[in-house]
């Protein structure tokens, strides 16, 4: 049995949605380093949220995508079992 990578939905099968999630999180923690390198930085209520709804944003086509997996499986399971 083949290892699956950390960047492959199976084996052999690239998942670009799980590549993007890792660049977009990459991007973010080096704009918090840069920012908190600033001297006016201070941790603040806008910091917080701002950080809060762009994880959201890395990470939320991942599993909305896994969602839709999920759905489209079980409608053709029940498709089957209804013939």
């Amino acid at each position: 049995m083949k290892k699956v990578g950390f960047f492959e939905e199976e084996e052999g099968v690239k998942s670009s949605t799980r590549l993007n999630s890792f660049i977009l999180l990459a991007f973010l923690m080096l704009f918090d380093y840069l920012l908190s390198r600033m001297p006016a930085f201070k941790i603040d209520y806008f910091f917080i949220v701002f950080n809060f709804v762009m994880l959201l944003g890395v990470f939320a086509p991942k599993y909305l995508h896994k969602l839709a997996e999920n759905n489209a499986f079980l409608t053709m399971l029940k498709a089957k079992k209804e013939e």
